[in-house]
């Protein structure tokens, strides 16, 4: 079962009094760094003499001010890709010689590795320092500069540049490097000629003050007049005003509008033409103050006072002292907490204020106290409303008023970059090695710019808590005894609000190793037996061996032996016994290791130079003594007994005498454990002479020479070389001593030796041979991917002496080690090649016959990368569509270009320029779409997307055609019509209409727009007629379509008819049939619901199924004439009207009588007889239409039925009965 291990968070209040603490004493006074950063090429010479002058009146200004600004110095060289060596001191002597020290080197190169350098200075530095970077040169290792601005954010430092160059382009990232460091650390720069560096320096001796404020910091790139008000309350003591730029000028204004000018109120302390302006100023009046500066520069307004800030940020309501950040958070809310230093209540902040670095407010938010220290604290803390920090670099200034309620300003020393968070970084090892039975503890840590929550678990179930930190924390897990059943994975997981990360450990478990109980170490003396033991804990089986100096130990030859125990046993020990042995201790489950020191105690020695000495008065002696043993001897010495002196005595042990006097003679003993005594006596004088003869010599060229001349003699003889030829000996170390023979020292040299008893000579020839350098000729250019290793051929093929090697990249000597590295056979190598390596590498191999160089060129294939642009192109349709692809790459990458999956070549619709744009001439809506455009070349590719949008010209179509006309359309009386528009467009036209060309009004209820765009007539009328034009407008242009409305009216009959009409057969008749409409309608006939007959016939075929109506209508159409009615004429007749608009019908019903008539002879007078009292039937049959009705009549009179007379129904006859 495990044990959670970690530490609780502090408590607010303890941290926020923490933080007031460390805060208080993070810069004090008299802590700060001076440092010189040098730039020591060739280029730099009369540069670093100024700097050498002007550095020891620096110093001496600082020391004598009564509050001590500088703690300490740095110095920090550098020359590409060296930088160093690096001096840290605290004495100011050994600083200035340390600069005389330095030499400049090599040749004007541009650019320099001066990023780094100017980091080291930063970071061994205090915070607060003062960094000045002397250089000709920009920036080679701008890839860098965010390190190094986190750095001088955390340390608040001003890195003020000193430029007498910047490789002739100030729009290389090179250069604009120093400007973002000077804008972020509140420094300058400063471009002078070389003449001008020590008028900086003398103002450097100003600028070097403690307890400096700063309360103005403005870059102004675009040139133009600015004027600020800065209050100056009563604290603040001589105030600096720089400027740095082309022509700057500078305008100051006390509280009551008084000018200042040079010499009354203002002191110059620099102005270089076109470059600098610094002026300082005693702040008289508390109040506020004008300045007003003008043209292209940076401005910079600093004061001495103790009332200061430092501002610390948290995305947390409660500070924590050791956690709290200097860098604001992206997208998150932050806090910002002011640590006020030197305001005494009733003295208070108000407000923070976040400037842009040309002086511009970003925003503003108010503060109140959050702890406040007793009334006799000078600092207090305070903190803002929380804020959402804007992107990009900004400062911050604090603004209040001081306990007599003077308005008090201070601006932040650096600029402030918010931090964009990232995942939490877990670390965890990944393979943890437990032994059983053994406490095992997992341990796992996290960073994050965000807080976050840590956890270790394994499998679904978690170990411990979950515990919450600020920016970093671990957490551990402790195993009290491990077992097999512990072994797997472990995983550590931290969540914050940008999401989970994770780290896994696998934890093997194992029967543990030896464990060995580390030995003592051992002295002993010359001839002693020695016994050295490991004691091996635990009952596994193991086996042991011994190792002395790395070699492993044979026991059982010689004077060594292997004791049962695995001891080992030494006989008889000697001084060359002694050394480090190693026992190690071996078995199935692992290997353990311990070491001892055998010493061996050696009796102390002494050894002395032979006696006796004779020497003169005058003459420096030096009597040697080497002692030996162990422990080493401490060696003295004694004259007829006597003690000596320390100090005349050397490191070595040996006793000197710097001028003898007779005095001296005498008897001198060294002494270490045992004594052995040195006589010393006066010797008489002698003339000199060589004791053995001087042979000549022959060396090659670059070889150290030494030309012996012993002499003897008393007093000791002067001797003095000279050549035969009469020439100097030049170049000679000492009177026989040359570190390099050339072919200029071959000669016949003269030693000649002379004291006051005589003079002799000697000749020695010297003879140099040689022959000059050569290269085996290789490749001039070498490729190779970034990342792969590459080696450059350099191969000797002659030279005598072997001549000195050496490689150059673009001029300035490549040092071996770091990157490069020199094989055997003298080619240079780079392990894993990167763009900075590209260049032109020379080979230079020299001896003093002469020099052979060879230049390779190196180029590195970089990987493609195109240039950040627009994601969203749009352009109107038909004009040209122009989309970059700025690729680089090396070699020059190929651009190929695709519209979504389908790849697109030149045509006339597509131009590919060479440079990778892509032209279309005429674009079209079609063209829209999404382009990839994909740069190629040896090392990869780079791709980069973009969308194309055409805005199209509105198109307003007609049932899918365009129409210039206006478009007729009909409609109904009262029937709701549609006028389409219809408008395609990119953007989404806008529609209106108008009529005959007023705008139609629309907010009556009888028109109205659809979301479609076309226009609804809800009833229309006859007044609506007309032209009605619909015009669709968007940002590519505008189109109308016009429509021609002609509202038509459906058939109606003007009179009603009657419906029945009845003529007798053979009259005439008429049927008339008027109607109206719009458009006038057509009249067509019909006949018992039959349509009229082809037929010409002017008489109508009853008979016929098809009746013909042909020939007996009106040419209007509008009646029907008969002239004689027949009975096959009777029938319905119906009339239609019809128009587009519709159709109306009316029917006639057509009836033709036919007058009565008798059947068969019925009604022509006949006589009948009858017999009296028989019956008579009298028949009386007539027909016709209607049918008729009969009567009879008998003598004249109607007869009306009776007993004897009655009327057959259904019968046309009669009978009498009588």
């Amino acid at each position: 079962m495990g044990v959670p291990k970690a530490a609780l968070a502090p408590r607010v209040l303890v941290a926020l009094c923490t933080l007031l603490a460390l805060g208080a004493a993070e810069t004090p006074p008299g802590w700060a760094t001076l440092a010189f950063v040098f730039d020591v090429t060739g280029s730099m010479y009369d540069d670093l003499v100024q700097v050498m002058d002007g550095a020891s009146r620096i110093l001496e200004r600082t020391r004598s001010r009564s509050t001590k600004p500088i703690s300490n110095y740095a110095l920090v060289p550098f020359h590409d890709p060296e930088v160093g060596p690096v001096t840290l001191t605290t004495d100011p002597q050994l600083f200035q010689q340390r600069l005389r020290e330095l030499h400049v080197q090599g040749g004007g190169d541009c650019p320099e590795m001066s990023v780094g350098a100017i980091r080291v200075a930063v970071e061994i530095s205090h915070p607060g320092s003062f960094v000045y970077v002397f250089s000709d040169a920009r920036a080679k290792d701008y890839e860098q500069q965010e390190e190094l601005l986190r750095l001088l954010q955390h340390k608040q430092s001003q890195v003020v540049f000193v430029l007498t160059g910047d490789c002739g382009d100030r729009s290389h990232p090179g250069y604009r490097v120093y400007e973002r460091i000077a804008a972020t650390s509140s420094g300058q720069i400063f471009h002078l000629d070389k003449q001008q560096v020590t008028e900086v320096l003398k103002w450097v001796e100003e600028a070097i003050q403690a307890s400096k404020v700063h309360l103005l910091s403005t870059d102004h790139e675009d040139g133009g007049e600015n004027t600020w008000q800065v209050p100056f309350d009563p604290s603040l003591k001589e105030v600096t005003i720089s400027l740095s730029g082309p022509a700057p000028g500078i305008r100051v204004q006390d509280p009551a509008g008084k000018v200042l000018e040079k010499g009354r109120g203002l002191k110059e302390l620099l102005s270089i033409p076109n470059s600098a302006m610094v002026v300082a100023l005693e702040p008289y009046e508390p109040g506020t103050w004008l300045t007003r500066s003008s043209g292209r520069h940076s401005l910079r307004i600093t004061g001495i006072s103790n009332v200061n800030f430092q501002a610390s940020f948290s995305t947390q309501p409660e500070f924590d002292a050791i956690q709290r950040g200097e860098r604001p958070v992206q997208g998150l809310p932050i806090s910002v907490l002011v640590n006020c230093s030197g305001l005494r209540p009733p003295g208070r902040l108000q407000e923070i204020e976040l400037f842009n670095t040309s002086g511009h407010v970003l925003l503003s938010l108010p503060v109140q106290p959050l702890l406040n220290s007793s009334s006799g604290s000078s600092t207090q803390l305070w903190v803002g409303s929380p804020l959402w920090v804007p992107p990009g670099d900004f400062l911050l200034k604090v603004k209040g008023e001081d306990g007599q309620g003077h308005p008090l300003h201070r601006l932040s020393g650096v600029t402030y970059t918010s931090v964009v968070p990232g995942l939490p970084k877990v670390n965890i090892s990944s393979n943890i090695q437990a032994y059983s039975r053994e406490p095992q503890l997992i341990s796992c840590s996290a960073r994050s710019e965000i807080p976050f929550q840590l956890q270790l678990s394994r499998g679904r179930r978690k170990l411990g808590e979950e515990q919450l930190f600020r920016i970093s924390g671990n957490i551990s897990w402790l195993i009290p005894a491990v077992s097999e059943g512990d072994e797997g994975f472990y995983e550590c997981t931290a969540t914050s609000k940008v999401g989970v990360s994770r780290a896994r450990a696998y934890l093997s478990v194992s029967e543990p190793p030896p464990r060995l109980i580390t030995p003592g170490n051992i002295t002993a003396s010359p001839g002693q037996d020695v016994v050295m033991s490991c004691v091996v804990q635990g009952d596994v089986p193991y086996n042991l061996t011994w190792s002395w100096d790395g070699k492993v130990a044979q026991p059982g030859a010689g004077r060594a032996r292997l004791l049962q125990n695995s001891s080992l046993e030494i006989s008889h020990v000697q001084p060359g016994d002694g050394g480090l042995y190693e026992c190690v201790a071996q078995s199935a489950h692992g290997t353990a290791t311990a070491s001892l020191w055998l010493f061996i105690q050696e009796a102390p020695w002494v050894k002395v130079d032979p006696s006796p000495q004779r020497f003169s008065r005058g003459q420096e002696l030096r009597l040697n003594c080497t002692a030996g043993g162990h422990p080493q001897p401490q060696t003295t010495w004694r004259h007829w007994g006597w003690p000596l002196q320390q100090d005349e005595r050397d490191a070595e042990g040996s006793l000197h005498i710097r001028s003898a006097v007779p005095e001296d003679a005498g008897n001198y003993s060294c002494y270490a454990s045992s004594t052995l005594a040195l006589s010393l006596l006066l010797s008489p004088p002698a003339a000199p002479h060589f004791p053995e003869p001087l042979g000549d010599l022959e060396v090659q060229v670059g070889d150290r020479v030494s030309l012996p001349c012993r002499v003897e003699g008393s007093p000791l003889p002067q001797v003095t070389w000279t050549r035969q030829d009469g020439k100097p000996v030049v170049g000679w170390h000492g009177p026989q001593d040359v570190s390099s023979a050339s072919l200029d020292d071959q000669a016949t040299y003269i030693c000649e030796a002379q004291n006051e008893f005589g003079k002799i000579q000697a000749e020695v020839k010297l003879t140099v041979t040689g022959q000059a350098p050569e290269i085996a000729l290789a490749s001039p250019v070498v490729r190779v991917l970034p990342g792969q290793p590459v080696s450059l051929p350099c191969v000797i093929l002659a030279g005598s002496p072997f001549p000195a090697r050496r490689w150059l990249k673009d001029g300035h000597m490549v040092a071996p080690g770091g990157r490069y590295s020199m094989r055997a056979d003298g080619s240079l190598h780079v392990e894993q090649a990167s763009q900075g390596d590209a260049g032109t590498f020379t080979c230079e191999v020299t001896n003093a016959l002469g020099s052979h160089r060879q230049d390779v060129t190196l180029v590195i294939h970089a990987p493609p990368s195109i240039e950040p642009g627009p994601v969203l192109v749009t352009a109107t349709e038909g004009a040209a569509v122009t989309l970059q692809c700025n690729a680089t790459g090396v070699p020059r990458p190929t651009v190929t270009w695709a519209k979504g999956t389908e790849p697109i070549s030149a045509s006339p619709h597509y131009q590919l320029d060479p440079d990778g744009t892509l032209l279309i001439p005429s674009s079209s809506p079609g063209d829209a779409g999404t382009y990839f455009c994909t740069a190629t070349n040896a090392a990869g590719f780079s791709s980069r997307e973009m969308q194309l949008s055409i805005s199209t010209k509105p198109r307003i179509s007609v049932n899918g055609s365009q129409t210039l006309e206006p478009v007729p359309i009909l409609a109904v009386l009262g029937q709701e019509t549609t006028l389409p528009c219809e408008a395609q467009g990119l953007p989404p036209p806008l529609v209106v209409w108008s009529r005959e060309p007023q705008p139609l009004p629309l907010a009556s209820t009888r028109f109205s727009i659809l979301p479609s765009g076309s226009l609804h007539l809800a009833e229309p009328q006859v007044t609506d007629n007309g032209l009605y034009t619909c015009t669709a407008t968007n940002a590519a242009g505008s189109a109308s379509l016009s429509y021609s409305l002609h509202v038509q009216v459906p058939p109606s009959f003007s009179s009603p008819e009657p419906k029945a009409v009845s003529v007798l057969e053979g009259q005439p008749v008429q049927l008339s049939c008027e109607c109206h409409g719009t458009p006038l309608p057509t009249l067509s006939w019909w006949k018992d619901g039959r349509a009229p007959c082809s037929s010409a016939s002017s008489l109508p075929t009853w008979a016929h199924p098809a009746v013909c109506l042909l020939g007996l209508v009106s040419p209007g159409g509008n009646v029907v004439y008969m002239e004689k009615v027949q009975l096959l004429d009777q029938g319905t007749y119906t009339c239609e009207c019809r128009n587009i608009a519709g159709s109306s019908s009316k029917e006639h019903h057509l009836k033709v009588h036919v007058p009565p008539e008798f059947i068969q002879g019925s009604g022509v007078t006949t006589n009948v007889s009858v017999s009296l009292q028989g019956s008579l039937t009298l028949t009386c049959e007539a027909t016709g239409i209607p049918q008729p009705s009969v009567t009879w009549f008998w003598d004249g009179s109607p007869v009306t039925p009776s007993e004897h007379t009655q009327l057959l129904s259904g019968q046309s006859s009669g009978c009498c009965e009588r």
